[in-house]
């Protein structure tokens, strides 16, 4: 390269130096404000996202597996059938409660706690209809099993998980509200940043 660019007496020779005085402000602008406030508001709304899903699906499983167990015990031509699905969802709904812990366990550790209590005697409840049904026990004798062991414990499950769906669909809305703050500021500093830089560029080459 010809000592030229590099002669800061010689215009071609403030090029560089130009160029640098106008990238870095923004490049320093966009490493900060991303570290600072970007990074930070996506986590937060993949945390919220996460956590909603989670708890979602869990519902909805739950609702399912209910069914399923009315079904098992009402619905004699299906209860094969039904039988076989329920056996194949019960390790799935026990894999759900323990994911929807694990997301609030470095948050609520206490309602994570209960998540897994109330949601593993559910499933052992369901887990008991199936094997009234299996041992042929009778409608009146399944029917108490589902009252004692479903219905007792879906209560507290519900009670446990319907607040979280809520809670963290106004979490995901407020993330959703930072992620949008965090990206207008970043294009506004980095205008601000871009202005000092071209200001900055000006100079050089102007020396």
């Amino acid at each position: 390269m010809s000592k030229a660019y590099w002669d800061l007496e010689q215009p071609r020779g403030r090029l560089l130096p130009a160029v640098a005085a106008g990238l870095v402000p923004v490049l320093l602008v966009l490493v900060a404000v991303g570290l600072l406030l970007v990074r930070p508001a996506f986590r937060g709304l993949d945390h919220a996202q996460a956590v909603l899903s989670a708890a979602s699906e869990l519902r909805s499983t739950s609702r399912a597996l209910q069914r399923d167990v009315l079904l098992l015990i009402f619905d004699e031509p299906t209860r094969g059938k039904t039988g076989q699905r329920l056996v194949t969802r019960l390790p799935e709904f026990r894999a759900l409660a323990e994911r929807l812990g694990t997301e609030l366990d470095p948050v609520d550790p206490d309602t994570a706690r209960r998540i897994r209590d109330t949601h593993a005697a559910l499933a052992d409840g369901v887990a008991a209809v199936v094997t009234s049904v299996q041992a042929r026990e009778g409608i009146d004798a399944n029917w108490r099993v589902q009252q004692e062991r479903v219905l007792a414990a879906e209560i507290p499950a519900a009670r446990t998980n319907d607040p979280i769906i809520e809670q963290y669909r106004a979490y995901v809305t407020a993330s959703l509200g930072e992620v949008k703050t965090a990206l207008w500021l970043c294009f506004g500093l980095v205008f601000v940043a871009l202005g000092f830089g071209v200001a900055s560029a000006a100079v050089v080459l102007r020396r």
